[in-house]
């Protein structure tokens, strides 16, 4: 159906007609997708074929948002921005064969990201199994390329349509139960009448908060009073920064976040120490060297690579108190390490811990001594574009106009803008554990539709040339922004090679004009050629109701700040300590 937050662009002559629908009768297809709209299911992204047709006519027909992307990994990355933007479980559909390999990365993206997504895809016939049917499909899993013994938490061959009597209340469970859940649904008698209604009863499936007994509580806040102790707040909380905010102050704890969790603690508060892990602040590491806290509070992170690089000196004294609503997330990064491990929500906990404390709670850990973010240089009139200056650039657009979604692709783009740019809202983005490129590029389509209204992708060209959806945002009139940091190289690959002793090689591209292509495809397109022209095009690109692409002629010599990306490829003996690692 055509999207209620964007209709009012599409001229009335363009809009279906209800005369036109064609009444769909209760079959497998149109009972399943009953299912997934009673479990708050409101988008649905993919790409139509032939086998997947009764599914995705019974979508259409439906309270879903049915939105056709270009390339079945896109749909993916969007879907997973869909669900961090909105909150809400997103539906993935692809066609057999060919369609249901495309979604691998994105598939495996959701689950290392924690996203609440459905793929749903045809199966071929029973009676045609091993007979060389077109794309023959049936059972799918990967193994290997996500945690877990199984790609999916969930998945079904449906055959008979009275299986779909156990499926239904599979999913409405997967999906109103805490934390992610990613699921697959093969149907093979799409098409076929569905059960009797009796045999499909409405599942409601409600799920009250995580929270500690109270002998937990008291025991927690015996292990916290008169000792020094730092927040560390990873995305796992993004569903309450007034808890985690209220907390800090209440017991004025320093707080550092995850590059995912950036945002959910204001990162212009006095307590803000700054962020960890990829794109992190020296401040942090200079503040654990010198103040080495008792106990460190870690609210919703596995603590994995990208956020921690399983650096030691990031460890408490006594203890790490660790707190997730999934009990798998304890103990791998330190498993040595004395851990408190509390399957909570994070929420409800900190407010637990200052109920049960009664004033007790104050942290002992000095006060950061200065905010973590530097001044970025003055703009100059000449170009190439510094990286620098346009995050800062970018972050004044932000705070004259208020944050939106910002998602940042792969490579210098996280590092860049986990660095540089400072939110007062969980408004970031970035994938620390899959990194698939072309996730923020196609990703921001997704996120913009399930905000209703701005979202902007800072990506590279590489991932530009890998992947986009800029055609898919101009046919749904989505105001996604990009902003390309065109450097004409994998920007992140070859300041790597270069500090682990390797000469570059086959790291650069011929330079892309995305401004043109932008405009090609129906959206609009600006090139930025020097400092003193960005603040006017991020303006405009604001500004336009349409998907805009700026394309920003990138200095190609800027280290982007990954050196502890690269020190950790030294430490796992992926790289040698052969050349400068500054």
């Amino acid at each position: 159906m055509s999207s209620p937050v964007f209709e009012a662009a599409i001229p009335l002559s363009e809009r279906p007609s209800s005369q036109t629908r064609i009444a769909v009768p209760r079959t497998v297809a149109s009972e399943l997708v009953r299912t997934l709209t009673d479990a708050g299911v409101r988008h649905a992204f993919g790409l139509i074929g032939g086998a997947v047709a009764p599914i995705a006519h019974a979508l259409n027909e439906s309270a879903i948002e049915l939105v056709h992307f270009r390339h079945e990994s896109g749909a993916a990355f969007a879907a997973i921005e869909a669900w961090f933007a909105s909150g809400r479980p997103v539906v993935v559909f692809t066609t057999a064969g060919p369609g249901l390999a495309n979604v691998v990365a994105g598939m495996a993206a959701a689950r290392w990201e924690g996203a609440k997504v459905v793929l749903i895809s045809p199966a071929t016939a029973p009676a045609n199994r091993g007979r060389r049917a077109f794309q023959e499909t049936h059972g799918f899993d990967v193994r290997g390329l996500a945690p877990g013994e199984s790609l999916f938490d969930y998945s079904a061959l449906v055959d008979d349509p009275a299986a779909l009597a156990a499926v239904a209340p599979a999913l409405a469970r997967g999906l109103a139960r805490p934390g992610p859940f990613l699921a697959h649904v093969q149907i093979s008698i799409a098409a076929q009448t569905a059960p009797a209604p009796s045999m499909l009863r409405a599942v409601r499936h409600d799920t009250g908060p995580l929270g500690c007994a109270p002998a937990m509580l008291d025991r927690v806040v015996d292990q916290l009073a008169g000792r020094s102790f730092v927040l560390w707040v990873g995305a796992g909380a993004a569903r309450c920064p007034e808890q985690v905010r209220r907390f800090a102050e209440a017991t004025r704890a320093p707080v550092m976040s995850t590059p995912r969790g950036k945002g959910i603690f204001p990162e212009g508060h006095p307590l803000y120490l700054g962020v960890t892990g990829l794109g992190g602040h020296a401040a942090v590491d200079e503040y654990l060297a010198a103040h080495r806290p008792d106990c460190i509070v870690v609210l919703g992170s596995r603590l994995g690579e990208m956020t921690s690089f399983w650096d030691r000196r990031m460890l408490p004294r006594e203890r790490l108190i660790h707190v997730d609503v999934d009990e798998t997330a304890f103990g791998g990064a330190y498993p040595d390490v004395a851990t408190t491990a509390l399957v909570s929500d994070a929420g409800e906990l900190l407010d637990g811990l200052l109920e049960r404390a009664r004033g007790r709670l104050v942290s002992r850990a000095p006060a950061p001594s200065a905010s973590p973010f530097g001044a970025a240089p003055a703009p100059r009139s000449g170009g190439p574009v510094r990286a620098r200056v346009l995050m800062a650039s970018l972050q004044r657009v932000l705070d004259a106009r208020g944050e939106v979604p910002v998602l940042a692709e792969a490579g210098n783009s996280f590092a860049w803008t986990t660095h540089s740019l400072r939110f007062s809202r969980p408004v970031h983005r970035a994938s620390t554990g899959f990194g698939s490129m072309g996730h923020a590029t196609c990703g921001v389509v997704g996120a913009a539709i399930a905000a209703g209204g701005k979202a902007i992708a800072v990506v590279g060209d590489g991932a530009m040339l890998m992947n986009s959806e800029v055609s898919t945002a101009v046919e749904h009139r989505v105001p996604a922004v990009w902003i390309v940091l065109n450097d004409s190289q994998y920007g992140m690959i070859e300041q790597g090679m270069r500090s682990v002793g390797l000469a570059p090689f086959a790291t650069r591209i011929p330079r892309a004009d995305f401004a043109s292509i932008a405009r090609a495809v129906g959206a609009r397109g600006l090139r930025v050629r020097s400092e003193l022209e960005l603040d006017a095009a991020l303006a405009e690109a604001m500004d336009a109701a349409g998907p805009f692409v700026v394309d920003v002629d990138l200095a190609g010599d800027e280290d982007a700040p990954t050196r502890k990306r690269n020190s950790s490829l030294i430490d796992q003996g992926i790289a040698q300590r052969t050349g400068d690692e500054s």
